[in-house]
């Protein structure tokens, strides 16, 4: 599955992390990719385990493209900024 996630930069929750330089927090990242998971056909309406999830920038709030796919029973999750990988993880069906 592919899309894109909007972080809406006017979301209060930016105002304190970080001051002067908004960052979108990890977890906030981890659970669009949850949302999503709940959507994907396979997994639908199941619960997850958050895994391995590597955050290699900092991201500011805005739009950002994202896939997911099934790989060895498990959904892995990439999110992209200006064509590269920017996050990457897994959700593993508990």
């Amino acid at each position: 599955m592919k899309g894109t996630f909007y972080f809406d930069p006017a979301d209060r929750i930016y105002a304190d992390h970080f001051p002067g330089r908004a960052v979108v927090p990890g977890s906030l990242i981890v659970h669009a990719f949850l949302q999503e998971a709940h959507r994907a056909e396979e997994f639908a309406g199941g619960r997850f385990l958050a895994e391995e999830f590597r955050f290699t920038e900092f991201i500011a709030p805005g739009t950002y493209s994202f896939t997911m796919e099934t790989d060895k029973g498990r959904l892995r999750c990439r999110l992209y900024h200006e064509g590269k990988t920017v996050v990457t993880g897994f959700f593993k069906p508990e």
